[in-house]
């Protein structure tokens, strides 16, 4: 009868073992699934944290941008650049880019926590309210972009404006320079003058000087137009004339009272020093000096 009772007992022992020890497994397999649902739910809400603090990073960039904008705008007297205003604008879309595909992020985590059953009612609310903030600014995106092009053609068209007030400048410059240079060769023509100081036999074989008169015959200016025996001058920086000779006279008129020929002990004349350019030169623009 114990020999009956043993094996049976035996077999009893091993399927408690087992049983138990199947329990055991499907129990740690429970648990190690728990785990890695709570560990998901804890990577997804890290995810969400993650994502919200880089959307409200890129909304205080937004701001800033938002302000460079407006200032720009509004400021009186130097303004900013178009293409500046431009870079910010297009700064401020790639934010707002940037938090709608963080939003979608956003959406898909609230999705998975709804079917593992955690279900975060603020989340969802936050969501929502990104969503319709994202909607605003980018709409304001839009209506910027819309005054920047407005902007744009009117710098434009200021711009032609100034170049055809330049090109007009100019013209008027060149002119002012043409004018300019027409009453600078007028005045030197006006202020030029000749004169000649020589023997009277070369001035007469020159033609330069006759004698007319048969008593006292006097020297007179001969008819000739021929100056190249004639030195050229500015009565306006001519003082001076250098003669060196005795005997001297001015075949030409000029009033005594603007020069004066200046002589040395010996009686030589070694200049004429003209004290009034304008009366001396008012009779004649040319002068002959002869002597004997």
């Amino acid at each position: 009868m114990k020999n009956i009772f043993l094996p049976i007992l035996c077999s009893l022992c091993m399927l408690v073992s087992c049983v138990s020890r199947r329990t055991a497994e499907q129990t740690e397999n429970q648990r190690d699934s728990l785990q890695t649902v709570v560990n998901g739910k804890d990577s997804l809400l890290e995810a969400v944290f993650a994502d919200i603090n880089a959307i409200s990073e890129n909304l205080a960039q937004i701001r800033v941008r938002e302000n460079l904008v407006s200032v720009a705008r509004n400021r009186e007297g130097v303004r900013q650049p178009v293409a500046e205003i431009e870079d910010d604008i297009a700064a401020i879309d790639q934010l707002l880019q940037e938090n709608k595909r963080k939003i979608a992020s956003l959406q898909r985590a609230s999705a998975q926590l709804r079917k593992a059953n955690l279900r975060i009612e603020s989340l969802e609310k936050m969501i929502r309210g990104l969503e319709g903030q994202l909607s605003e600014k980018t709409a304001e995106v839009a209506k910027l972009r819309e005054e920047l092009s407005q902007m744009d053609v009117k710098v434009t068209a200021l711009a032609e404006e100034v170049a055809a007030r330049e090109a007009e400048v100019a013209a008027r410059t060149a002119e002012v320079d043409s004018l300019s240079g027409v009453k600078t060769v007028l005045e030197d023509r006006l202020n030029t003058v000749y004169y000649v100081v020589g023997a009277e036999k070369e001035l007469r074989a020159a033609g330069i000087v006759t004698k007319q008169g048969f008593i006292g015959r006097t020297l007179t200016v001969g008819q000739t137009e021929n100056l190249d025996n004639f030195i050229r001058a500015d009565l306006r920086t001519l003082t001076e004339i250098l003669i060196e000779h005795k005997r001297v006279t001015l075949v030409t008129s000029h009033p005594a009272d603007s020069y004066a020929l200046i002589s040395n002990a010996d009686g030589v004349v070694y200049k004429l020093a003209i004290t009034d350019p304008e009366r001396f030169w008012s009779a004649s623009k040319v002068l002959v000096i002869s002597y004997k």
